[in-house]
């Protein structure tokens, strides 16, 4: 049986790979394949199968007459929001930050809606209901405040007031909704709200992206009551509608960005139903988000309440908006620290922190990958104290293996003898790396969705995006061949083809995948690299217990080589007084009898010592 001290280190070998592969199993949201197409946009709900009722879509010859008349609101620095009489919508939201200018996933200079006519968010509309919103309705909006505008309708038997508020540090707008009936006495009608939202996606761009780095489009969304995100790209909304019988908010996301809509429940069960579909074969999409059937009689008024976040999926704002909203949203819940989240939060909260004293959100994960590489110090230290001590048994270690190579389990046996003699515990260099892995993984997962470093730049004109991957590969040849370095730091307690793969694999397979890892996080690798090296350098230079280790390690190869030099038959049978005397007596003077101290050759006593012993 192979020694457990070879067969750790290569399991913490194995385990940082699996550290930056753990992205590749748990990072990916599920794609929404819950829908069903019956016959020709038919969708089965409840058992039933009924035909979706899609809201309209305002036309030129659908608009009142006259210019459209608009209402806005500008917050420098922030965004830009506008509102249109047509549908008493909200038409624009252009966000305002430089990098976002260019960003071709927005439609124009930081535009996140369509900017199409009759497109936008907050539309309303009443499917399968018993009377219908005419789709030419008039509606009157007045400007409240610097935050706040109202739209009203009339058109028998409705009287529609959309009440608007805008949180621009949270990116976030609140709808409040009162629906007021004038039917006829005793009359009773089944009405169905649905309030509808558009997003656009170039059906033409590349679609597919890659583990490491999602393909950056605007795709439906929706977060099931169950807490699962379900996602549908354009090409599969075009191929058949999307829904879900029960969610928490519906819309559109991107990778780093987005625009959803959360309605608030008047009832603990009460649920919610999504719709999804693409409009024409350009690209745009609308989702629907339908409300439970109600009966309704004269002078009724129904109360509704939906808040939308559109902006990036940063968890300070994301936080900020569900404050905003006073209920659950679940917005936060698009940012997945995964099983760490609560290691990860606050290593972003930290990053968040040397940002604002830095200024430069690269040098702000440096900065963190400082403190986190302070914080595990201790625990690095011994362990690799115990690699050394590792590597000073390893001569003793192969006499034994080479003495009891046709007995396994003797030679496990004799070797937790040595262990033991020499209080070395293999596990020890292990145990505190996988006691540092929580860590590892929570900042892999935080640097991987942190939307704060989207389009950031690093260096101009040549990393300019930190969640992109490094366009000339300068980072990761850089971490390659510091790898390699700091891979040749290490004590070598493993056989030779362990060693080769710790010393040769393992920086190659990150190497390989750092080409496609975001640049953010290709950083913060290359960081704790460098880091290590000199961890390692100062281990084998001034630390005072390695260098112990090392000394002992130097005589006890001394002692080996010593043994390995002498004759043949003389050289087996000191190996074999010394194995007997490592694991059976516990002296752990290996080379004395090969010493210069020990007697002659040609010594009668010696000799006779010898025939004894035979």
């Amino acid at each position: 049986m192979e020694n457990q001290g070879k067969r750790l280190l290569l399991a913490v070998g194995l385990a940082l790979g699996v550290m930056m592969l753990f992205q590749l199993i748990w990072g990916k949201k599920k794609e929404d394949d819950t829908q069903t197409q019956q016959g020709s946009g038919s969708q089965v709900v409840g058992g039933v199968t009924t035909k979706p009722t899609a809201p309209r879509v305002l036309t030129v010859s659908e608009t009142p007459a006259g210019t459209e008349q608009t209402i806005t609101f500008d917050f420098p620095g922030r965004l830009k929001a506008e509102f249109s009489e047509y549908g008493g919508s909200l038409k624009s939201w252009q966000l305002a930050d430089e990098k976002y200018k260019k960003d071709p996933s927005t439609q124009n200079k930081g535009e996140i809606l369509p900017g199409r006519v009759g497109t936008g968010g907050f539309f309303v509309d009443f499917p399968r209901s018993d009377v219908q919103l005419p789709s030419n309705i008039t509606w009157k909006g007045t400007k409240v405040s610097d935050r706040e505008v109202k739209y009203v309708a009339t058109a028998k038997p409705f009287t529609i007031e959309k009440d608007f508020t805008i949180e621009p540090e949270a990116y976030a707008v609140r709808m409040v909704l009162k629906i007021t009936f004038e039917l006829e006495p005793n009359q009773t009608l089944r009405e169905s709200l649905a309030v509808s939202s558009f997003g656009f996606q170039d059906p033409k761009a590349e679609m597919k992206g890659s583990r490491q780095v999602e393909a950056r489009i605007w795709n439906t969304a929706t977060l099931r009551h169950d807490g699962e995100i379900a996602i549908a790209n354009i090409k599969d909304v075009q191929e058949a509608p999307r829904w879900d019988p029960d969610i928490q908010w519906a819309g559109f996301e991107h990778p780093y960005m987005l625009q959803s809509y959360a309605p608030k429940r008047i009832d603990p069960n009460e649920k919610f139903v999504k719709y999804a579909y693409a409009i024409g074969d350009e690209g745009l999409m609308r989702s629907d988000i339908v409300f439970p059937q109600v009966m309704v009689k004269n002078g009724d008024t129904i109360t509704r309440e939906i808040v939308a976040y559109i902006g990036p999926k940063s968890y300070k704002t994301l936080d900020a908006a569900q404050s905003f909203a006073g209920f659950s949203t679940g917005f936060r819940d698009t940012i997945d620290f995964g099983w760490f989240g609560v290691i990860g939060r606050p290593l972003l909260w930290l990053l968040l922190k040397f940002f604002s004293v830095v200024g430069n959100w690269a040098v702000a994960i440096m900065m963190l990958t400082f403190l986190v590489k302070a914080a595990t110090l201790y625990w690095t230290t011994k362990s690799m104290r115990s690699m050394k001590a590792m590597a000073a048994l390893a001569p003793q270690m192969k006499v034994l293996q080479e003495k009891y190579k046709d007995d396994r389990q003797r030679q496990q046996a004799e070797t937790m003898a040595l262990y033991k003699q020499h209080n070395v515990n293999p596990i020890a260099g292990c145990l505190p790396i996988f006691l540092q892995m929580p860590i590892w993984l929570a900042l892999y997962r935080m640097l991987s969705n942190a939307g704060e470093l989207y389009r950031e730049k690093f260096i101009g004109g040549w990393i300019d995006d930190l969640t992109a991957t490094d366009p000339y590969h300068i980072l990761p040849i850089i971490l390659v061949t510091t790898m390699f370095l700091q891979a040749r730091m290490t004590p070598q307690t493993g056989d030779s083809r362990q060693q080769k793969f710790l010393q040769y694999g393992m920086p190659l397979m990150f190497g390989v995948m750092s080409f496609f890892f975001p640049s953010g996080l290709t950083i913060y690798i290359f960081t704790n690299t460098c880091l290590s090296a000199l961890h390692s350098i100062y281990m084998n230079k001034f630390d005072k217990k390695s260098l112990a280790i090392v000394a002992e390690m130097k005589k006890n190869a001394d002692a080996a080589a010593a043994t390995a030099s002498g004759k043949p038959q003389k050289a087996k049978k000191v190996v074999d007084t010394t194995a007997t005397e490592v694991s059976d007596d516990g002296d752990d003077e290996v080379a004395e009898p090969a010493s210069s101290t020990a007697p002659k050759a040609g010594n009668p006593q010696r000799k006779r010592k010898k025939k004894k012993k035979r």
